[in-house]
Parts: C-alpha cells; structure tokens; sequence
C-alpha cells in the first residue's frame, strides 16, 4: 500500500515507463528508446502504439483517418455523458462540446450549466467537509468524471475542426491543474480519495474510463505527444489508486461493485500493458459477480428499489460496461448464477416498459429512457423479450408483442405491474409493492405508490422526483420530502406520515418497511390484487385494486384502526405535467390529457383538494406556474363514537370516459351507487364482467 504514490502533482514520466511491462512485443520500441534515455522518441512511439493497437476491442474504433463521425446513438450508454438522457445522446454531445468551446459546462441531461470563466477562472469546487448542507455537490462530481471530454470528442468528429484540438488541449492541461487528485484517505475501506475537492472512488473510477475512451478517438493523436502522454501518465496514476482497495471487505453497495469490481476488471481489460491493472481481473470479475448474486433476485428485481438505479445505473452504466467488454474481449466475466439474474431483470425491466418513452420515477431519479435499456438487453444478451419489444416499439401504431405477459407482481422484486397491451397507446398501472427491503440508499418510502397511464398518456405519477434528487441540498426539509411518503400517490394516516421529513433529510437510507400482496388473480379481462403495509404501527393501510385492461380501475384503501383519531386520512395523487383536473362536485373529478378523458367518483369521501406544494418554490423551482398540481382527496369513519376498533374505508372509480358522450347531465350519482355496490366484492373474478361503464 505504502508505495501507491498519492499526490497527483508528484507524477512523473519515469513511473509511466515503468509501470508498463516493456517486454510486451508492441512496446519493444518503446523499450528501446526508453533505456537509451530518449525520452521524447520514447513518449512519441507510446502514443504510437495505442493509436495501432488491436489486440484490445473498445465500444468504438474512431483512431483511424480519414475522420468518421462518431454516433453515440448507436450506443449511447458507451458514454458517460449518457447520465440524465432525455433525447439524442449525439445532439447533447455536440450542445456540450460547443458549450465547452465557449467555457460553460453543461450538465449531463442539459440539466444546467455552470460559467467556467473566460481564462477558467470560476472552475467548480466543493469541500465536502465545509460545503455540505450549504449547496449541492453535484456539479462537481458530474465535472470531475471528464464527460465533457466525450463531447469535444462528438465534436471534433462531426466537424473536424481544429480549434477544437485547440480548447481539448488547453482543457486538459487545466483540469490536471485544478484537480489534481490529492489522496487523503489512503485506507482500503475509503470512499472518498479527497475530501478538501471532494473526490470519491466513483467519480475518480468514470474519469479513469473516460480518459482511455479517448485513445479510441483521434483527439489525443491530433494534439501534441506531451499531452497525449500526460493522458496515459494521468490514467495510470488514477487506475493504480484501485490497487488500495485489494484487502477492503465486501459491501453490498453498487458504488462497491463499481469501484472495487468493475473498475479494476475494465482496467483489466483495456490496459493489459500495465501489470498492476492484469492482476485486478479476477478479484474484479468475483466481486462483480457477488453483487449480481446477492444484489438481483430471481425474479428480476435489484436491491436498490429505484428503477433509474437498477436499469440506469447499476446495468446501464456499470455492469452493462463489463459484460459487453468481457465479451468483446473475449474474457470470462459472468459465472452461470449472476448471468441468469442478469437475465431475469431484462426480463422484468421489459414487462415494466411503459406505452411511453420514459419509464416511471419509482425511487431516486427520474425515469431513464426505456428503449436504450432495452437496446443494452439485446446487446448484453440477445434477450428475445427485449428483440421484441423494442422492434414492437419501433412499429409503434399496431406493435403488441406475444412473448411479453401482460401482468407481472413480484413482491421480492418489488413491483405490482398490468396494462391492456404493449403499444404506445395502452392502459398501464404500475405500484410499489416490496418486502425484505433492507436498507437501500436510492429507497423511497413510497409504500403502495401507484403511476396511472391511460390512453398512451401518463395521468399519475412522481414529476418531482429527477428535480428533487439532483437539486436538493443535504438535510434540506425539501430532501426529506422527496423520500417520505408525502411525495408519493399513497394513504397519509390521518394526514401525516409515518415519521416527518426531517428524519430523512440528512444522509443516505431507507429502511423501507414490508409491503406484502395477499391476494392476486389475472384475467383476460384484467387483474385484482391486494396488498398492505404496518409502517405507522398502529393502523394498517390497505390497497386493493380492481384493473379493467380498457375501462379503467377500482381502488379501495382500507385504514384498520384508522379511527384513533378524528383527524381526516388523505388519499394523495400527484398529476402529471400537462394534466387538467376540474372538480365536478364534492364526490368527483374530470382529468383530461391531450385528449383523453377520466372521471374520477369516490365513495365517502370528505373533502377534495387541488393544490401545488408551493414549498419547492423558488429553490427547487423558479416559480409556481412550473409545478404539477396535486390532488388530496379526504375521507373520515363513521361519527358512531361507540365503534372501538374501526375500518376506514374509500373507494375509489377511475373510469375512462374519452369515447363516451361526455355532458354535465352524466348520472354522477348512479355510478356512484354502482361503485358502492361492487367495490365490497372486486375480489370476485366476477367483478370485472359487471365493471361500471357509461
């Protein structure tokens, strides 16, 4: 450990040349002209060589001349910049690289960007141990992985002009000046190399990566060799950083399985030419292996209860980095366990494909795109359901693939999920439904969590989320609202919920309690399914819902002992932007979204309220008119004070009424009876047949 050398600044040329194994063929070269002390021809026929290598296969070959467009679309998950895609990967490059030729970067996703000064003179900073509470470390934690390094690359690519070479090399050397990684926590068990500009092992593990995509690229072969040199020199002072973590014990985190797994087995990999980074493959391959085998179920699911982390993050960016390489390289990486559990949530992540693009903001993050996941399943595994829906997708208006089942529920996976078919136009509940939860950094306590789209068009869901998770400082009340169940479409026990926001505003963790399914039937009509939680620990809430694959849906929420208090419980819903709620009357509700149509009738309820939490505004959001509004629907026991222990119960109808006759003269009332009526038994496979309709 004592010899890994720790202060960026100190890099020298000479352990460059020696770090390598000169005896390789290729660098026989190099070899020669090192030991004879020429050090420029030395430098020059390094770079040389790994702008002619061919023995190491990359996502993309782009060395060779004439200059050829790169096209990140193809791939877009090869690149680091592919965080927070919202769109065309290519087009955000280019918009970033541009950015950077005028010194402003530009957050992945366009999210926002930062003014870095006309002579760099307003570079980011953040002292984790000063800064935290007082802003977000985001911006440097994007700005230190390099992926506006990517862009300049799309850029000079695509437009083949020279002042870009001119600003990549400039850029380079000022990055290495203002960032040089000083480590400051040397233990085996770190996760921060630097505290002071706060670094961690992540972020320090995706510049390392970004910095040898570059050699497949012709950016470092058009700028000087002394830069393209400090590049390798700069790659192999941060890859031997992973050297430190040979003897840190097993953490079932995915920062872990990058940073202690993947890391070293990609440097494995793309830089044999090192022997340091030869040895890390098979610790590297087991420790990625463990986490497949103890981090993903049989049936698909990821412990990190967030589908942005489990699809976006850990498979998308991370594993999917590995398995690909290992098998361009032909390298064993996947033992027969961890490639069946891979398999099984490409299996789930394809029934959970909504009629959209995006798929639902359950847990941190925004929803990722769905079809590039899907893209990584065909790539990784020529995974038949992701095949067919992705060329289902691609059809669009008549696409509803066989292979794929139209119901899915999993309470070890975590999700309750059905539609009436695959295509873009489709009905598509989704619910949050886990048990042995644990802790889970990216949990939410969103118990019951339903996302409602009807028609192609989501109606209910989380809009907050991807703002919330990357705008919200550190023990923030705001921080603890996005992870308490205040900002999710579940039951509020008498208005609150299960602890205040405070208690998870600050750190990482959720101890999410159990939400077991108790009862659950298909049909072709559609499916019924029951399921509660105890997390307020005197009252339970139960959900059961009643999904018609075409009309529409019956929810029940039940609060057993629910009437401790004569303090109301709410039923919250959180619309969609671009979704128009009218109150009707006291009992019902009209939602419309670009021409579809629901009408919304509650049984007893007390009180419905449209609002907007005005509390996001202006840190999180300029102003109110950028906020979806949310939907509270109150309800009470009966006022018998006699009653000792009490059932609380709401039933709600959400019924689609695009292709009726809508008119103000609708016998609001006689539906509402109906619902009073089969609400009591939607258990029954009967209930689907008589389903309210206009």
């Amino acid at each position: 450990m004592n010899n890994i050398p720790g202060d960026e600044t100190l890099l020298t040329d000479n352990q460059l040349f020696e770090a390598l194994d000169l005896n390789l063929p290729g660098l026989s070269e190099v070899k020669y002209n090192w030991a004879r002390g020429n050090a420029a021809l030395a430098k020059k026929t390094l770079v040389k060589y790994f702008e002619q290598r061919t023995q190491v296969t990359y996502f993309y070959d782009c060395r060779s001349l004439p200059l050829k467009r790169m096209e990140p679309d193809e791939l877009p998950y090869a690149y680091q910049s592919s965080l927070g895609l919202r769109g065309s990967l290519k087009d955000f490059c280019l918009q970033s690289g541009r950015s950077m030729m005028e010194h402003r970067y530009l957050l992945p996703g366009a999210r926002k960007s930062e003014d870095l000064g006309p002579s760099y003179e307003n570079m980011i900073h953040f002292n984790f141990l000063e800064d935290q509470g007082k802003r977000h470390r985001h911006s440097l934690d994007m700005f230190v992985r390099g992926q506006f390094f990517e862009a300049l690359s799309v850029l000079y690519h695509e437009e083949g002009d020279t002042k870009v070479i001119a600003t990549f090399t400039e850029l380079v050397h000022k990055f290495f000046e203002t960032y040089p990684l000083i480590v400051e926590d040397p233990s085996a068990e770190a996760n921060r190399f630097q505290y002071t500009e706060d670094r961690d092992a992540m972020s320090v593990g995706w510049l390392t990566i970004v910095l040898i995509s570059l050699f497949y690229t012709r950016l470092p072969y058009e700028t000087d060799i002394d830069t393209a040199f400090d590049l390798l020199k700069h790659i192999w002072f941060l890859g031997i950083q992973f050297k430190r973590f040979e003897e840190d014990g097993y953490r079932p985190y995915n920062h872990h399985m990058w940073e202690r797994g993947l890391v070293p087995f990609l440097l494995s990999i793309l830089l044999p030419e090192i022997p340091d980074f030869r040895a890390y493959r098979k610790r590297g391959a087991g420790i990625v292996c463990r986490h497949i085998k103890e981090d993903f179920n049989e049936d698909g699911g990821y412990s990190e209860h967030s589908i942005a982390y489990w699809s976006g993050a850990a498979i998308g960016e991370m594993l999917f980095r590995g398995i690909y390489l290992a098998n361009l390289n032909e390298v064993p990486l996947l033992d027969e366990e961890s490639h069946q559990k891979i398999y099984a949530s490409f299996s789930l992540l394809s029934m959970l494909t909504p009629p959209g693009p995006l798929y639902p903001s359950l847990g941190d993050n925004g929803g990722p795109l769905a079809d590039p996941i899907l893209q990584l399943g065909i790539k990784m595994l020529s995974h038949p359901m992701c095949t067919e829906l992705e060329r289902a997708r691609m059809l669009q208006k008549d696409a509803d693939p066989e292979i794929l089942p139209r119901d899915f529920c999993s309470t070890k996976a975590g999700f309750l999920c059905s539609r009436s078919s695959y295509r873009h136009d489709g009905n598509y509940i989704l619910m949050s439904a886990k048990t042995g939860c644990g802790c889970s950094g990216h949990n939410h306590m969103d118990l019951l969590s339903l996302f409602l789209t009807f028609r192609g068009q989501a109606f209910i869901g989380e809009p907050y989320t991807d703002k919330l998770y990357h705008s919200i400082r550190m023990s923030s009340e705001l921080r603890g609202y996005m992870y308490n169940m205040t900002s999710h479409n579940t039951v509020l026990a008498h208005g609150e919920p299960v602890l205040p926001d405070c208690v998870y505003a600050n750190k990482w963790g959720v101890y999410r309690p159990d939400t077991p399914v108790t009862e659950y039937w298909t049909d072709p009509k559609g499916i019924y399914v029951k399921a509660h939680h105890d997390a307020y620990t005197y009252c339970r809430h139960t959900r059961r819902i009643l999904f018609h694959r075409t009309r529409g849906l019956i929810i029940r929420d039940e609060m057993e002992r629910g009437n401790r208090r004569e303090k109301p419980h709410i039923q919250r819903w959180h619309l969609e932007p671009g979704t128009v709620c009218r109150i009707l009357n006291d009992y019902s509700v009209l939602m419309e979204k670009n021409g579809v149509s629901l009408l919304w009738i509650w049984t007893d309820c007390c009180d419905i309220r449209l609002w907007k939490n005005t509390a996001l505004c202006p840190e999180i959001y300029g102003s109110e008119d950028m906020l979806a509004p949310i939907l509270d629907v109150s309800f009470l026991g009966p006022e018998d004070k006699k009653v000792d222990i009490g059932t609380i119960t709401l039933d709600l109808l959400i019924l689609d009424v695009t292709d009726g006759t809508w008119s103000s003269g609708l016998n609001l009332h006689s539906l509402r009876t109906k619902l009073r009526e089969q609400a009591p038994a939607m258990d029954k496979k009967l209930s689907l047949e008589c389903f309210p309709a206009l």
